[in-house]
This record gives C-alpha cells, sequence and structure tokens, in this order.
C-alpha cells in the first residue's frame, strides 16, 4: 500500500522498518521472478535459434508487416536475454 509522506513521518520507527523489510522481500520475489523468466526466454532462444537468425537476417524492406513483427519480437526477446534490466525503461518509454 502506498504511503503519503505525511503518514510515513508519523509511522514509528518500529514500522518504518517493517515496511522496509516487506518492500525487500517483495523485490526479492520480483528478481527471483525475473530470473526465472530470463531462464525461460534464453531456452526459447536456443530452442528457435534457426527462426531467430533467419529474422535478424532479414532486411526489413521484404518483411510483410507480420513478419516484421515477428523480427521485432525476436530482437525484444534477444534484447531482454542480454540485458534484463535494460528492457524495462524501455518499454515504458515506447508506451
Amino acid at each position: 500500500m502506498q504511503r503519503t509522506k505525511a503518514e510515513l513521518e508519523q509511522m514509528s520507527h518500529a514500522d518504518l522498518v517493517n515496511r522496509v523489510l516487506e518492500m525487500q522481500d517483495l523485490l526479492r520475489e520480483g528478481l527471483a521472478v525475473r530470473d526465472s523468466l530470463h531462464v525461460v526466454l534464453n531456452n526459447l532462444l536456443k530452442a528457435k535459434a534457426e527462426e531467430v537468425e533467419k529474422y535478424a537476417d532479414s532486411k526489413s524492406d521484404y518483411l510483410s508487416p507480420e513478419e516484421q513483427a515477428i523480427k521485432e519480437a525476436w530482437a525484444e526477446a534477444r534484447h531482454a536475454v542480454s540485458n534484463p534490466p535494460g528492457v524495462v525503461p524501455t518499454r515504458l518509454l515506447d508506451d
């Protein structure tokens, strides 16, 4: 639950410490999920290596809109595997 600055200032030290510990647990869980997704995505890229390479080498001018979308999806997947933290800010800016 989000709290305002005034609410945080009124909380006791013990409550603030508990809040920080809860946030650390949430962050740890989120990082574990990210790591698991990273492994799954990496395995998918390995299994589809030929298709990924085919689209990576294809010139966008010669692709249909559907093939272009596939090419972009594979490129995003490769980027996510190579730099997981770098994907989030890029995706947020694009939306």
